[in-house]
């Protein structure tokens, strides 16, 4: 690939070039045999297409050969006869942000961590009887935007993680998994990973049919997340302005528990999504979007940006545009969105009721309805008296509102985890309904 030939082809047409350049070595391994160990090269160009009429075309390639880029160019123009409404932010004023170290790890080395924490996993408990799959990988990946009299390039590492377990009791198996994502390789956070996988099995292989229950829910980090994964919807601005958000005339009311500090932050080195821009060129900033319950801002681009003006937003930043993947048109998204933590640890938060249920696991959370919140879940966890482990149940009905629940969380944890770039600490949900 000559990016010089690529900065011409941008003086000479109204065209953004993507590129994204990962390189990286995975292994895994399957009931533990090695499956698959690989060094691997994946490259590919985006290219969008502004035409006169303010609508872009995108077109892309693997392949990065002067011959195929320019007839991506020209799929691309033609295509935006029939594109989507874009703009094209002008050069802007980038923070900046520590340069991350590449992961030096041998292959040697990596496939000894990956055995470890196999080994680890199948010492946790004798129910824990098959690692069903294992795997690691790390390596780093380059982002590269082109543009009119704009090149901008990043450059960070990353370290991937899964396992999957199965755990057997006397009548029951159940399988479990847990995983990671970030910028380092933290051997600590992996052998933690391993034992909440192995605890989930293990817990869930003992889970019988539930009863009713009316009683607060701990919902553990990971379980969390996926509640922030449905809440995510509710911040994009886009959607705030066609109306579709429940949050659409909430900004500066409070709607949630003042327990909720809320926030998007684009620039935190320690973050997987954090670099100087967004994937249309603009900055990217940290926001709050909720303050102790009360909603502050949304997440734009640089075109839903310029509309929420003209609709007499003030100081609206822009910083949250991202592509699904390099086949798709950017669009407004989180960069790297959690809950800030609170002080309590689980046992505290476990104690702070005379009944909890702690949710191990979520069945149907694809379901909820994203625009009005409503939500009916399958759970199964540990339900604990006095903060002592009482029974574990399976197949509760879970039902409710997804705003109702975080306006009803009474308490946070201090233990803030991250799947990729998706955070929460535990949350304490006070009384909730459960169908046994």
């Amino acid at each position: 690939m000559n990016i010089e030939e690529i900065k011409r082809l941008s003086q000479e047409e109204p065209v953004e070039f993507w590129i994204e350049i990962e390189e990286g070595l995975e292994l895994e391994k399957r009931d533990e045999k090695l499956f698959l160990e690989e060094n691997y090269l994946d490259q590919n160009i985006s290219v969008r297409y502004l035409n006169k009429d303010g609508k872009a075309g995108l077109s892309y390639t693997t392949l990065l050969d002067s011959s195929e880029i320019k007839s991506t160019v020209l799929k691309a123009k033609i295509l935006s006869d029939y594109g989507v409404p874009s703009l094209f932010p002008e050069k802007d004023k980038y923070p900046e942000i520590s340069i991350f170290t590449r992961i030096n790890l041998t292959s040697e080395v990596l496939k000894e961590r990956l055995n470890e924490l196999e080994r680890d996993a199948l010492s946790f408990d004798s129910s824990i009887f098959r690692v069903e799959k294992i795997k690691l990988s790390i390596g780093k990946i380059k982002y590269i935007l082109v543009r009119k009299e704009l090149e901008l390039i990043w450059e960070s590492p990353f370290c991937d993680f899964f396992i999957s377990v199965i755990a057997k009791s006397k009548d029951k198996e159940a399988s479990a998994y847990e995983w990671y994502s970030g910028v380092k390789f933290d051997y600590q956070i992996l052998k933690e990973r391993v034992k909440l996988a192995c605890k989930k099995a293990t817990t869930l292989s003992k889970t019988k049919k539930g009863k009713n229950l009316k009683i607060s829910v701990l919902f553990p980090p990971f379980v969390a997340v996926d509640l922030l994964n449905l809440l995510e919807f509710s911040f994009l601005g886009d959607e705030v302005l066609k109306g579709r958000s429940y949050l659409k005339d909430k900004l500066e009311k409070k709607i949630f528990s003042e327990k909720i500090n809320l926030v998007d932050d684009g620039i935190n080195p320690d973050l997987i999504e954090s670099r100087p821009f967004d994937d249309e060129g603009s900055a990217q900033n940290k926001k709050i979007l909720v303050e102790n319950g009360i909603i502050k801002n949304f997440l734009f681009d640089f075109y839903w940006k310029k509309e929420a003006e003209k609709r007499g937003f003030k100081e609206v930043k822009t910083g949250n545009s991202r592509r699904p993947d390099f086949s798709s048109f950017p669009k407004i998204s989180s960069t790297n969105f959690y809950l800030e933590k609170g002080t309590l640890n689980t046992h505290e938060l476990i104690n702070l009721e005379k009944e909890v249920f702690e949710v191990l696991e979520v069945l149907g959370a694809h379901t909820a309805n994203p625009i009005s919140g409503d939500f009916s879940f399958g759970v199964s966890g540990i339900y604990y008296k006095n903060g002592e482990p009482a029974d574990f149940f399976c197949e509760m009905a879970l039902s409710g509102n997804l705003f109702e629940l975080f306006k009803n969380v009474v308490e946070i944890g201090a233990d803030l985890s991250f799947y990729g770039s998706v955070g929460s600490p535990s949350l304490l949900v006070e009384k909730i309904d459960l169908g046994g």
